[in-house]
């Protein structure tokens, strides 16, 4: 009898040894991640891992993570009756090799796993709080790339073997935040051709402090007119102040706006309205739609004399109006700016507008 109660001591020492070194963390590799191969707790425990969504939380902005910028990962799991919790976290790319770095902020319940490629809990960190339980880890983004969480969680029913627990797995995905630079306007946005002075540009997602090479203006129609900044003056990552000097008699019209391998199409012009444009309060009058694509309609008190001008004042449409609301055709017309004029009992007034 002496000899079977020994050899039992024996049998069961290697058992207890695990279950006690388990109590303390994952031995690593059982998240049920591709790069550990789909294992989890069931390697060790009974039963079939059953997945559980937002499990996996964390703080990265949903237009997704800033590489190298840390960030806070929670792992939490809910189970009526539950004696033990513990969990595993890593996070892979999508060739199921190991990205980002975890940093460990509560100390007392979790610690490093998997030569540090992942987190567990820690012996005082399996308690749970009405059935609940949840862990925090810093985590510091990787250089670029789609990151996947994958984690696996015990929920243990203490009875100090393997059997009659319950697995679960999470999974949490993010992307890397995907700058989208662009220009997205200049002020002022029109000039006449006599213009000597400065221009700000401003820009959305734009890295300007770390240099601006050329800023070119490029006529819309004829691409092969152009002219260059005098002078870049860079205030900040998204603001540009520019100096130009647009000669007398350089072509009128639309011009793109070109900040290195960034451009504005249509965003800048070159005008003559000094002569053309006037506003007389004594007429009241309304244009709309601006742009306009296919009609413009023009709102006037009295019977009107209507003209649409090029910005050289040349007369191209002439109408008069016997209605209070004139409907003009200007499908022939190409894309550009133009002025409306409205002429009443002898006294006239004029507006720019848009032709799509």
């Amino acid at each position: 009898m002496k000899k079977i109660y020994q050899l039992f001591i024996v049998l069961s020492l290697p058992l207890s040894l695990v279950l006690f070194s388990y109590v303390s963390g994952s031995p690593g590799g059982k998240t049920g991640s591709p790069g550990d191969g789909g294992a989890t707790c069931t390697e060790c425990h009974s039963g079939t891992a059953t997945p559980q969504s937002a499990w996996i939380t964390s703080n990265i902005p949903s237009e997704g993570y800033t590489p190298g910028e840390t960030y806070q990962i929670t792992t939490s799991g809910v189970h009526q009756g539950v004696v033990k919790f513990g969990f595993e976290l890593t996070s892979e790319n999508l060739t199921g090799n190991k990205t980002g770095t975890f940093n460990i902020t509560d100390a007392t319940r979790t610690h490093l796993s998997n030569g540090g490629k992942s987190v567990t809990h820690t012996s005082t960190g399996t308690a749970p709080t009405g059935g609940a339980a949840s862990w925090t880890v810093n985590w510091t983004a990787p250089a670029s790339g789609d990151v996947f969480f994958y984690g696996a969680f015990n929920a243990a029913n203490g009875n100090g073997n393997n059997s009659g627990d319950v697995i679960y797995t999470s999974t949490l995905s993010v992307s890397e935040w995907v700058l989208n630079p662009a220009i997205t306007g200049i002020t002022p946005d029109h000039v006449q051709p006599d213009f000597v002075g400065e221009l700000s540009i401003a820009g959305m997602d734009t890295d300007w402090s770390g240099g601006v090479t050329t800023v070119l203006f490029i006529n819309h129609d004829d691409p092969g007119i152009t002219f260059d900044a005098l002078d870049v003056t860079i205030q900040n990552n998204t603001s540009l102040l520019v100096s130009i000097s647009v000669p007398a008699g350089f072509p009128i019209g639309v011009y793109d706006v070109q900040v290195d391998d960034l451009t504005l199409e249509n965003g800048f012009e070159i005008d003559q309205l000094n002569g053309l444009e006037s506003v007389n309060q004594e007429i009241n009058f309304q244009v709309y739609p601006v742009p306009a694509t296919d009609y413009l309609y023009v709102n006037a008190d009295q019977e009107a004399v209507i003209r649409v001008l090029d910005l050289q004042g040349k007369t191209l449409m002439n109408y008069v109006s016997t209605q209070k609301t004139s409907k003009i055709d200007i499908t022939d017309l190409k894309s550009g700016m133009y002025l409306l004029s409205v002429a009443i009992n002898g006294e006239q007034t004029s507006k720019k507008w848009i032709k799509n």
